[in-house]
């Protein structure tokens, strides 16, 4: 069992394994968990492979839980086959190929679900607490950013996995499968890729080895793209909104040590100051960045 702000447990019966993910009531509404069993639905019925399925029917999303007197919404799913991320060239690059197969599936109309990650309610987002002043900088990033009239969307859209990095997948020989949709949403593509920049540019990893994983990502997911080009050029604005996302999350969500708030408000100036200092190409290409 996993328990941290989601409480997750496996289980097994007859139909096979499975794990059940329980989320705080203030975190994830009972229709936002339904909402992310439909999608998964629907993207098992493109390619099986993509991301684990509702295990028995979707129906069962939503579900209230008691856990310690608080309400948590349930959704049980699949159990992902295949081993953890190991850092290497070759599974980046399926990670790549893996979540632009996501990409590719049509979107439908009856699962797009309001998107809460652009400008709007997150660039506005007033915080309290502990990490008020990284929140601040993120914030100012991102208006900075529209204020220059710089592009914001690639143009595209697509189902996207909301928290994409490779740790949320597992990998077999020449496959990967996605899981841990609980923020899914439909959007701009760009937000997905720039969440896997956000993640590569705070590792512990040299610049060139960051370089190296960005490239093997980048020709995993292009190698999967039907050839559809996919204009790259505002990944900065998005890595904005994934540090906002991040600080906001764990300002409202998790107690910080002293330590672990320094550590955070160090990697938010870091991750501001790359990728102000960068250079994006509008294929992915980046230059003065990691």
């Amino acid at each position: 069992m996993v328990d941290g702000v989601n409480k997750t447990l496996t289980g097994q019966c007859k139909r096979g394994d499975f794990y059940l993910r329980l989320s705080p009531a203030e975190l994830h509404t009972a229709d936002a968990v339904k909402s992310e069993a439909r999608t998964l639905a629907f993207i098992a019925g493109h390619d099986a492979i993509v991301a684990t399925r509702p295990f028995f029917e979707d129906s069962h999303a939503g579900a209230a839980f008691k856990w310690s007197g608080e309400t948590y919404h349930g959704i049980a799913t699949t159990v992902a086959m295949g081993s953890p991320f190991d850092n290497s060239n070759k599974q980046m690059s399926l990670f790549g190929s893996v979540l632009a197969k996501l990409h590719s599936i049509p979107v439908l109309e009856a699962l797009e679900v309001q998107e809460s990650s652009g400008a709007g309610a997150l660039s506005d987002a007033a915080a309290t607490g502990p990490l008020a002043e990284s929140v601040s900088t993120a914030r100012t990033s991102v208006h900075a950013w529209i204020t220059d009239e710089t592009p914001t969307h690639s143009g595209a859209k697509a189902i996207l996995h909301g928290d994409a990095w490779p740790g949320n997948a597992r990998f077999q020989s020449s496959s990967a499968t996605l899981f841990d949709f609980e923020h899914t949403s439909v959007g701009d593509p760009t937000r997905d890729i720039a969440n896997v920049a956000w993640w590569l540019t705070g590792i512990d990893q040299t610049p060139q080895r960051k370089s190296e994983l960005w490239h093997s990502f980048l020709e995993g997911y292009r190698s999967s793209m039907n050839s559809r080009d996919l204009d790259l050029s505002c990944l900065p604005y998005h890595v904005y909104l994934s540090e906002l996302r991040s600080l906001l999350f764990l300002n409202t969500f998790i107690a910080l040590s002293p330590e672990v708030e320094a550590s955070i408000k160090d990697g938010t100036q870091h991750r501001v100051r790359t990728w102000r200092d960068c250079t994006v190409g509008s294929d992915g290409s980046i230059v003065h960045a990691w």
